[in-house]
C-alpha cells in the first residue's frame, strides 16, 4: 500500500428528533444561523416557526450544545457543557413559550450578544436552538399501535469573531481496509482534520483506476461537515463488482470554493 498527498391503556410517547415529522407538528427555518461578531457586540436574526396541522400547538423554546463525533455525526449536550458553547449568549424574543394556531406562521427574533470577555482563542462558538411540541398528537406506529408523537426541531447556531473565511484541511491518513464481511470488497478510509478557523461544509469526490488496464470507476461523493479542530473519518465502501487487481484510489477533498482542494492518492491490491 502506498499513500501520497497533494495539498388508559398506556400509549407510548415518542419524541421525534431534529428532522421531525412535518405531519406531526412544527417546521422551522432557517436550519442554520450564522453570526459574525466581535466581542462586546450584539446582532439579531429572524426565525420562522410554522404549525402545519389542524390543531393548536404549544411550543417550548430551549437551548443546548452540540458538536460532531469522529464520523461527523451530531452529538447533543446540555447547554454550557462545551467550551465552544454560545448557548448563554442567545436570547429568544418574545419568549420561551408560545402557542401556534392551525397553519399559523410565527416570526421570532434571535438575539446573540458576544461577551466582552469571550475567549477569542476559540474561533467558532456554537449552540442549538430547540422548538419542542409540548402537546403531543395522536399517531400510529408501523404495527398499527396507538402512540403519542411530540416533535422537537433544532436550528444550529454558529458564531465567528471574524468576517474572513480562514479555511484549511489537512489529510491525516488515507488507507484501504480489508473486507469485514463475506459480500464486501473492503473500504477506503480517509482521515482529515479541520485546521482552519471556520466551519466547513465540504465533500469528497472518490475515483478508482485499475492500473493494469486503465479502467476508471467513479463512486458517489461523500459530504462532510466539520468545526475547527475536528478530526473526521470518512469511509467509502469499494464496489461489490470490483475485480481483483492493482488499483489507484483518488480522493479529492473540496472544503470551500472550487480552488480549495486537497487531492490524495492511494495504491492498493484487491
Amino acid at each position: 500500500m502506498k499513500f501520497s498527498c497533494f495539498s388508559k391503556s398506556i400509549i407510548p410517547l415518542i419524541f421525534v428528533g431534529l428532522q421531525g415529522f412535518a405531519q406531526a407538528g412544527i417546521t422551522a427555518s432557517p436550519s442554520k444561523m450564522y453570526y459574525r461578531l466581535p466581542a462586546g457586540s450584539t446582532s439579531t436574526q429572524k426565525v420562522y416557526v410554522i404549525n402545519p396541522i389542524g390543531k393548536n400547538l404549544e411550543v417550548g423554546v430551549s437551548l443546548g450544545d452540540w458538536d460532531y463525533d469522529s464520523l461527523g455525526t451530531n452529538n447533543l449536550h446540555d447547554p454550557g457543557i462545551l467550551k465552544t458553547s454560545c448557548a448563554n449568549w442567545v436570547k429568544v424574543l418574545p419568549g420561551s413559550y408560545f402557542t401556534l394556531l392551525p397553519e399559523e406562521r410565527k416570526e421570532l427574533t434571535i438575539e446573540l450578544t458576544v461577551p466582552i470577555t469571550a475567549d477569542k482563542n476559540i474561533p467558532v462558538h456554537t449552540a442549538m436552538l430547540y422548538f419542542t411540541q409540548l402537546n403531543p398528537v395522536d399517531s400510529k406506529s408501523e404495527n398499527g399501535a396507538a402512540i403519542k408523537v411530540s416533535v422537537r426541531m433544532g436550528i444550529k447556531i454558529y458564531h465567528s469573531f471574524t468576517q474572513a473565511d480562514e479555511r484549511n484541511i489537512e489529510v491525516v491518513n488515507f488507507t484501504d481496509k480489508k473486507k469485514v464481511k463475506a459480500d464486501s470488497k473492503g473500504l477506503l478510509e480517509l482521515k482529515i482534520e479541520n485546521t482552519g478557523k471556520i466551519w466547513l461544509d465540504g465533500k469528497v469526490i472518490w475515483e478508482l483506476l485499475n492500473i493494469q488496464n486503465g479502467d476508471k470507476i467513479k463512486m458517489e461523493n461523500v459530504p462532510f461537515l466539520s468545526l475547527p479542530g475536528d478530526k473526521t473519518t470518512l469511509v467509502m465502501d469499494l464496489p461489490a463488482s470490483l475485480k481483483k487487481g492493482h488499483y489507484s484510489a483518488t480522493a479529492i477533498v473540496n472544503y470551500g470554493n472550487k480552488d480549495e482542494l486537497k487531492v490524495v492518492e492511494l495504491e492498493f491490491e484487491t
